[in-house]
């Protein structure tokens, strides 16, 4: 069996119940295709990148799972036919890489990563930019 990750984006007003009675839906037709349910990841509520049935914001999962191509079949058409699900996404994904992990604040990563100053906020004095240098000077040329 091949490891698979599909992403999925839920209607923003399904809500908690409807969103776990829809993720139960997953499981169960993975495991009666004969998949394995890996793991499932909340990302929680998210912006889309673009207006989909007049929706900006959608709630994300990631659901990762082992299973054959009968098994991508018959959970991507399960996905298709409901109204609660705005968008779609699976993909095969290499066996050995590590677990997912829920997404962080963009702040929160890069405050553990140690970066305090956003990138190019010092400058060096002694090397100007072509911003500052005179297009018509002999130098620019």
């Amino acid at each position: 069996m091949r490891s698979y990750e599909v992403m999925i984006a839920y209607h923003p007003d399904t809500g908690d119940a409807g969103v776990k009675e829809l993720l139960d839906r997953a499981k169960q037709v993975i495991g009666a295709s004969g998949g394995e349910l890996t793991q499932a990841v909340d990302w929680g509520v998210r912006d889309l990148a673009y207006h989909i049935a007049k929706q900006r914001r959608g709630i994300y999962y990631v659901i990762e799972f082992k299973g054959t191509g009968a098994t991508v079949a018959e959970l991507e058409r399960n996905l298709r036919i409901s109204d609660r699900v705005l968008r779609y996404i699976t993909v095969q994904v290499d066996p050995d890489r590590p677990p997912l992990e829920p997404p962080r604040a963009r702040r929160d990563a890069a405050a553990a990563e140690g970066e305090g100053a956003p990138e190019g906020a010092a400058r060096d004095s002694e090397n100007p930019t072509d911003e500052t240098r005179d297009p018509e000077s002999p130098e620019a040329l």
